[in-house]
């Protein structure tokens, strides 16, 4: 009797999202130098918070724009991001989440090039459903490359994903409601 092989299974298309955005914060944060961009200090400096207690710091990765617009991939683009401590990100004043005028301010000043980077292709959108779309990013992520759009978007047209679609039953009532018997394929 013949062995059966295994299918290899495929992550979920959330757990892969959540992995790219560990390896663009990781991404991020590596090219900042592990510094914060706005304020200069260095991961692990120790400072005493509030209570006294000795603390260090940490960098983290803040998106330029936000991570939340739906099918745009600048939340997976390096540019779209920046390297800072936690105070700089969100703790303090000036802050990138407490004074968005201040830190755009500076971004103009100190990362233009992001700046003008993020605002010319914040309207950019392409299917981050589409599995061959996020395999490109991820590569582009590990090799600490800014994305290719256009090439993303070569890829979506090169290979359409099949979306499920509803279609009203033939027969019967017709305010039958849809079912699985009801779902038909499309490219």
């Amino acid at each position: 009797m013949a062995k059966k092989t295994k299918k290899k299974k495929i992550d979920s298309l959330p757990k892969v999202k959540r992995k790219l955005f560990k390896i663009w914060s990781l991404a991020v944060r590596e090219r900042a130098g592990h510094k914060c961009e706005f304020c200069g200090v260095e991961k692990g400096h120790e400072y005493p918070n509030k209570q006294g207690e000795i603390i260090k710091t940490k960098i983290d990765a803040h998106h330029l724009l936000s991570r939340d617009v739906k099918d745009c991939p600048l939340k997976f683009d390096i540019d779209n991001g920046i390297g800072v401590c936690s105070f700089c990100h969100k703790f303090g004043f000036p802050s990138f989440h407490r004074d968005p005028i201040t830190t755009i301010h500076w971004l103009r000043e100190n990362r233009n090039d992001r700046y003008e980077y993020v605002l010319k292709n914040s309207t950019f959108k392409v299917d981050l459903d589409n599995r061959k779309v996020l395999e490109e990013i991820e590569n582009r992520l590990k090799e600490g490359l800014s994305l290719d759009l256009e090439k993303l978007k070569a890829i979506e047209a090169e290979f359409p994903r099949k979306k499920r679609i509803k279609v009203a039953p033939i027969e019967g009532n017709m305010f039958d409601e849809f079912n699985d018997e009801n779902t038909i394929e499309s490219s």
